[in-house]
């Protein structure tokens, strides 16, 4: 009898356990659906953490919990000087055209209710479940895509094999084709590997995110010889000099220096007519592409040395225009 009582005791405690953490956890879709609720609610306004947990009725640290997850899977996030939350939107960006999760729950009841016998109907409901939010989806899954390619970089680092970098979109030269590679290490926080290029042999950054697939050639590194070690800087290039460049960034700018860029974002600042970007770098070239591709949206503040570079930048630019 002793021994029935003791079992019964645990199985009871067990139960508890069991619904304990079922009306703490939040089931795998429901999260989903609430994260994309989230993502809506910051792209149209901005909202203190308190006013999201109301809107949603949840408790601040799940909303905390929520926030860190956007980051982490580099949504624009951002806070106002009011400590508000939104998501960095411009009137271009295509997810302004798209419904929003309970637009698209509205219409599709205005649809259902009020055509039912319209031929239209299935195709209408078939586009809106399309044109919605949950094109943001691929986003959330980005990180997982990259981490394979982390694993497969460092394995061949470590064998010494040469690799092919499939389909590799190059912004220098707008093109996309496959590039023979020797991996020699990554680029800060795993964003990029520094590699040898076969076919002309430099050593260049290749853009983890860019890379559309990694092929193993099984072949072992013919040019080590040629290998550079050394750290490059936020635009990806390597230097002896450590400058340090101000530039005022209009928000088109901002976006596309921390999408392109996001080592910059540390040395990113918000200020009331703008951003300010204020860090090092190891060559003016590859900054100096940056700017000259957004004239009308940056402001150097300085150093000189860095406004006298632009300057005949632009000027030889201009000369080989007119011839």
């Amino acid at each position: 009898m002793r021994k029935k009582r003791v079992i019964r005791k645990k199985v009871g405690a067990s139960k508890k356990k069991i619904i304990g953490k079922k009306t703490e956890s939040i089931i795998p879709q429901a999260k989903l659906l609430r994260l994309f609720q989230i993502i809506a609610v910051l792209k149209s306004g901005h909202w203190t953490i308190k006013q999201l947990a109301d809107r949603f009725d949840t408790s601040d640290r799940t909303i905390y919990r929520y926030i860190n997850l956007l980051e982490e899977v580099d949504f624009l996030l951002e806070k106002d000087f009011e400590n508000r939350f939104f998501i960095i939107t411009t009137e271009d960006d295509p997810t302004q055209a798209q419904f929003s999760i309970e637009e698209t729950k509205l219409i599709k009841k205005l649809i259902q209710a009020g055509a039912q016998d319209n031929p239209l109907k299935s195709s209408l409901l078939k586009k809106l479940s399309l044109n919605s939010e949950m094109d943001s989806m691929p986003r959330l899954f980005l990180k997982a895509r990259l981490g394979h390619f982390v694993d497969k970089l460092a394995e061949s680092i470590l064998n010494k094999n040469q690799i092919v970098l499939k389909n590799y979109h190059s912004a220098n030269s707008n093109e996309i084709r496959d590039r023979l590679v020797e991996p020699i290490h990554f680029g800060d926080n795993y964003q990029s590997i520094i590699a040898l290029d076969t076919q002309d042999k430099i050593c260049k950054q290749f853009k983890l995110d860019r890379i559309g697939e990694i092929i193993e050639m099984g072949s072992k590194v013919q040019f080590e010889n040629l290998h550079q070690k050394n750290q490059t800087d936020i635009f990806g290039f390597t230097g002896d000099s450590n400058t340090w460049i101000t530039l005022h960034l209009s928000l088109r700018a901002y976006l596309l220096l921390r999408e392109e860029y996001p080592l910059s974002i540390p040395y990113i600042e918000r200020t009331e007519n703008g951003y300010t970007f204020h860090g090092p770098v190891s060559n003016l070239e590859g900054i100096g592409r940056f700017v000259l591709g957004l004239m009308d949206e940056i402001q150097i503040k300085g150093p000189d040395l860095f406004k006298t570079f632009i300057e005949n930048k632009f000027q030889r630019q201009s000369l080989n225009q007119k011839n």
